[in-house]
């Protein structure tokens, strides 16, 4: 269910939202499949001043820059969701 707003994540709630896995899946997608506009290419040397977000649809939203060009880009994470994400948002939500 969508909530009111998007929470940008300090990095301690960032580690605390993802599991193991996820987090590999977030290193994987940051380091291969962030787009560039501006490079028309993957972020050839990757992403930087990266900045977590959680959407209103309890989503992750990568927001940053690309370190070759320094445009501005996001990338929305697909995670599968594990039994306590719903939990560990919740928990964020109500801090």
């Amino acid at each position: 269910m969508p909530q009111d707003d998007e929470i940008e994540l300090a990095s301690q709630q960032f580690e605390d939202l993802l599991n193991e896995e996820q987090k590999e899946a977030f290193s994987y997608l940051l380091n291969h499949t962030v787009f560039c506009p501006s490079c028309s290419n993957i972020c050839p040397d990757g992403v930087v001043n990266v900045i977590p977000v959680l959407t209103d649809a309890d989503e992750v939203l990568i927001k940053g820059k690309c370190a070759k060009c320094g445009s501005g880009v996001t990338r929305l994470m697909l995670l599968e969701e594990d039994a306590g994400f719903a939990d560990r948002v919740k928990a964020i939500r109500n801090t």
